[in-house]
């Protein structure tokens, strides 16, 4: 882990210890106990499912490569 990522993860971890971060981790929990959103949770992966049901993916062709976004450097 680099220097910058664990200096995140470690005022993630301060936060979560503060009476904030425990009042909003308490209704996070609070809110992914309730039967509406668990069945939201529930119909949103089986649509994600579905929609990749069946699906095979496609190689491309020898050379030809991703299309470029944006404009190209000069």
């Amino acid at each position: 882990m680099g220097r910058k990522r664990k200096g995140a993860v470690a005022a993630a971890a301060a936060f979560a210890a503060s009476p904030q971060g425990r009042r909003m981790l308490q209704q996070a929990k609070e809110y992914a106990q309730r039967p509406e959103t668990r069945a939201k949770a529930r119909q949103l992966v089986a649509q994600a499912r579905s929609r990749t049901k069946g699906r095979v993916a496609t190689p491309r062709p020898a050379g030809e490569t991703a299309p470029t976004y944006g404009t190209p450097p000069r």
